[in-house]
């Protein structure tokens, strides 16, 4: 792309003469500032004149300027290069292809420059401009009418005057391919935009495709749909996904036989349950026979021999008791009614000890005694 440099009234002539072909001219001592200094990308228009007859010219294009010294591209614009003589005249005057490049009201006005009707299918399209452009820059934007609607991914073959580009893909804002149904229907007008980020035509706002996208209310999603994790433990109504769910579970325990870590602990049951509940620590120390929920205690003074007691504690207790008092005689324990098998035992000659029995919890339980004129020395109980 070359851009067009003007100045005002620069003009002046040949400080010699020049032949047909020549590439570099001297105007007049001290005349060449009077002409722009064209860089890489830019040059001016210079005309060269017969000082003899004005019917002689030659167009140039100059690239480059030192002083008074002009660098040109002979005979441009349809004319020739011809030799022009000391003094002839150089000057800086507008042309028929500086002119025709300017753009004009109704051009703009009319995208005379960035509009095109397609040609091609529907996913490859064809398009030519109006430029002297021999390459796409980034962020130059067209419009194209659509040729037919696209039913998949799609590109663009565009040509520029005479220039025929490469074929391009056509994305959308998100650099992903079109998936069909952006471009509805022949007739569609479609705005692009060059990205050499993407090395693609954006398609700018396209047509929505609403079966790619859920309903806010109660969807049903297909396929495998995704969520962002949330935070471990959180209890919003954030959506939950399987990564989540997993790292919940990671502690938790199988209902089926699960192999327990750390310090288990459960409700401990009420005494005497007799049910499938977990039996922890404290129920069965509280529920066993000398667990460390029991104590051996004195209660003579608060017992008598033939008197029916009954087991109230909640668990299994012993009693263990004993008389003093004349030979002959029997004393033994009764639990439930049912004399337990050697119960009692000679001790001394006027001593009797009855064994340690086993109450269960709610059993009633009696010291029989018929030791003659016995006396209760002591009754001790485990509970």
């Amino acid at each position: 792309m070359t851009i067009q440099l003007f100045a005002n009234n620069a003009k002046t002539t040949l400080a010699a003469p020049i032949n047909s072909s020549q590439t570099t001219i001297t105007v007049a001592p001290g005349t060449g500032s009077l002409f722009p200094s064209p860089t890489t990308g830019q040059q001016f228009k210079v005309t060269l004149v017969s000082a003899s007859s004005s019917t002689v010219y030659e167009i140039c294009n100059c690239t480059a300027r030192s002083g008074d010294t002009l660098t040109v591209q002979r005979g441009q614009e349809g004319t020739t290069g011809t030799p022009f003589l000391l003094s002839d005249i150089v000057g800086h005057y507008d042309t028929a292809a500086v002119m025709t490049d300017l753009v004009q009201s109704e051009q703009l006005q009319a995208n005379y420059y960035g509009f095109a009707v397609a040609t091609g299918t529907g996913n490859a399209l064809t398009a030519t401009l109006p430029s002297n452009l021999t390459a796409i820059s980034d962020g130059f934007t067209i419009i194209l009418r659509s040729s037919a609607a696209n039913t998949g991914a799609t590109t663009l073959t565009l040509t520029l005057g005479s220039t025929v580009l490469s074929s391009t893909p056509i994305v959308k804002g998100n650099n992903t391919a079109l998936s069909g149904g952006e471009i509805p229907a022949a007739g569609y007008p479609l705005s692009l935009t060059y990205s050499s980020t993407f090395g693609a035509w954006v398609l700018t706002d396209p047509t929505v495709i609403l079966s790619a996208y859920a309903l806010v209310n109660s969807q049903t999603f297909t396929g495998t749909p995704r969520v962002p994790t949330a935070p471990f433990n959180d209890s919003s109504t954030i959506i939950a996904n399987t990564l989540w769910v997993q790292n919940q579970l990671a502690n938790y325990a199988p209902i089926f036989s699960p192999t327990l870590t750390g310090t288990p602990a459960a409700p401990t049951a009420s005494t005497s349950t007799n049910t499938t509940q977990i039996a922890t620590t404290a129920y069965v120390q509280g529920n066993m026979l000398g667990g460390t929920a029991q104590t051996w205690t004195d209660v003579t003074s608060s017992r008598t021999p033939g008197v029916t007691y009954t087991n109230t504690t909640g668990r299994p207790i012993m009693a263990y008791a004993g008389v003093s008092g004349r030979s002959g005689g029997v004393l033994g324990w009764q639990v439930n009614g049912i004399t337990m098998p050697y119960q009692g035992e000679t001790g001394a000659t006027t001593q009797y000890v009855a064994q340690g029995v086993i109450v269960p919890n709610g059993a009633t339980y009696l010291l029989s005694n018929s030791v003659y004129s016995s006396s209760l020395f002591v009754w001790a109980e485990l509970a």
